[in-house]
């Protein structure tokens, strides 16, 4: 499987279809800067992109395995090319994380629109409290894209509020502080 080669012919592919979309996920902290493993790709795609997305995954060689109201999951049989996990966006919330998203280099020839840290941390945050056996490797990851916030020369603050908005929404409200002081600790050191 090659995941740089997929991600980029998929990014084009929808690119070229005029998809609203972003990057998530493990390949979106790779470009924020937080290296982790990750053998999937994910995006957050406006709902009503969804049926052109569909079709490019089909005309890609990918087949639907999940559909729900909120994700789609495509695998591509051949193993060639990396699972693809669609979050479908229709709520304030994942609109908004549209809007934000800025584009990023993927090599010299490909930037891909990818979420800001504090919408990955909101996601984060959700993944944690629907999925209590994914939550440790959830809250290690929130602390890394705290702490790769806190090291990076930020060109615009940290959105504290947002980050906050998040936690409340999950009742993980109680978290603010400890992730506040972890990003105090690394403030460009």
């Amino acid at each position: 499987m090659d995941l740089f080669n997929s991600i980029r012919r998929l990014g084009a592919c929808l690119d070229d279809a005029k998809v609203n979309y972003a990057l998530i996920g493990g390949m979106a902290m790779a470009m924020r800067g937080v290296q982790r493993a990750t053998f999937d790709l994910d995006f957050l795609i406006m709902l009503s992109d969804l049926e052109i997305t569909r079709r490019i995954l089909v005309e890609q060689g990918y087949l639907s395995v999940y559909e729900s109201e909120n994700v789609s999951h495509y695998h591509n049989p051949t193993g060639g090319l990396a699972r693809v996990d669609v979050l479908h966006a229709f709520r304030g919330p994942s609109l908004s994380m549209l809007q934000r998203a800025e584009r990023l280099p993927l090599g010299e020839s490909c930037h891909l629109p990818v979420l800001q840290i504090e919408d990955l941390i909101g996601l984060k945050v959700q993944a944690a409290s629907n999925d209590p056996a994914r939550a440790l490797g959830d809250w290690n990851d929130i602390h890394r894209l705290v702490i790769q916030a806190a090291e990076a020369s930020p060109q615009r603050a940290f959105n504290w509020l947002l980050v906050g908005d998040y936690l409340a929404a999950f009742d993980r409200a109680s978290k603010l502080s400890e992730l506040e002081s972890l990003y105090e600790r690394h403030f460009r050191k």
